[in-house]
Order: C-alpha cells, then structure tokens, then sequence
C-alpha cells in the first residue's frame, strides 16, 4: 500500500509490470489495483490505463520469451509441474479451438493470469491476436478492481494493514 501511495501510478506499474513478466509476488496485483482505486484522489482513467499498459508490456516480454524459450523448458521442467504430454497436448488444441476467448478467459482468472501469455507463446499464438485479447482482458480486469476499490476501499485498507502487520 506504502508504494502506492508513495509512488502513485508509478508503483501501481512498476508492480504489476513485474507481476505480468511472470516474477511471483506475495500478494496479487488485483490488490493492488483495488488500492490505488481506493485512495482519495484515484483517477479512473489513469488508474485503467496504467493497468492495461503494464499488463501489456510485462506479459509481451513473457510472450516472447515462451515462443523462443519456452517448449525447451517445458521439456526440461515440466516434470516438476506436471506437465505431462497429454496435459500439453490438451491445453494447446483448447487454444487452438477457442484463440482470443482463451486469453480472455485465462487473463482474468487468478493464478492463470501469467501461465496465459506463456502458454500462448509456447503454442505460438499469433502477436496481434495475443495483443488484441490481452488488450481486452487487461482493461475488464482494470475495471473490475477499479470498482472493487472504489466500493470496498475502507475494507481492504484494513486487510491490507493486518496482512502488513501480520
């Protein structure tokens, strides 16, 4: 919440940029994004902006690292995430069957959102289709947490502050 405040729009990037390269963080950025909502003088526009921007740098740079690196470290990995050939094979023919609507779908689900620009990387998803439903998913999850923040802001300050304190 501290870099929020403290660095505004430049934080809420900064994180979200580093959650969408596919580094873990100890809390998601949907919080994130419902604290800079949250906070008195928040502007929606800049707030969905900064998210959908964010969201398109960091999972381009995640994108494009799976098509040229990623098949050989499922290959070498995948083992440990039980990765199996069939499981490939399945998610691969449901992008192939379901294209944009799959990177809408996987962008705005908890704990898929950064497996999403990786796996269509790896299964070679065309960049201007990655972009375009990115793009989408991006500004719905911008405005879901948006409103999230706006309506349950006390609330989730105080989560936050337990959480931190924790």
């Amino acid at each position: 919440m501290e870099i929020i405040q403290h660095y505004s729009n430049f934080g809420l990037f900064f994180v979200l940029f580093i959650e969408e390269t596919g580094i873990p963080l100890p809390i998601p950025g949907d919080l994130f994004i419902a604290t800079a909502a949250a906070l008195p003088n928040s502007n929606y526009f800049l707030i969905v902006a900064t998210v959908t921007i964010a969201t398109l740098t960091g999972s381009t740079i995640l994108f494009t690292l799976s098509r040229k690196f990623g098949y050989k470290l499922l290959i070498k990995y995948g083992k440990h995430i039980k990765a199996t050939p069939e499981k490939i094979t399945k998610i691969e023919k449901w992008f192939k069957k379901y294209g944009g609507a799959t990177i809408v779908i996987g962008r705005l689900i908890p704990g898929l959102r950064t497996i999403t620009p990786f796996a269509a990387g790896l299964f070679q998803v065309d960049y201007k289709t990655f972009w375009l439903y990115s793009s989408l998913a991006a500004f719905i999850w911008a405005n879901i947490y948006y409103v999230i923040g706006k309506f349950f802001g006390e609330i989730l300050s105080k989560l936050l502050t337990l959480v931190a304190s924790g």
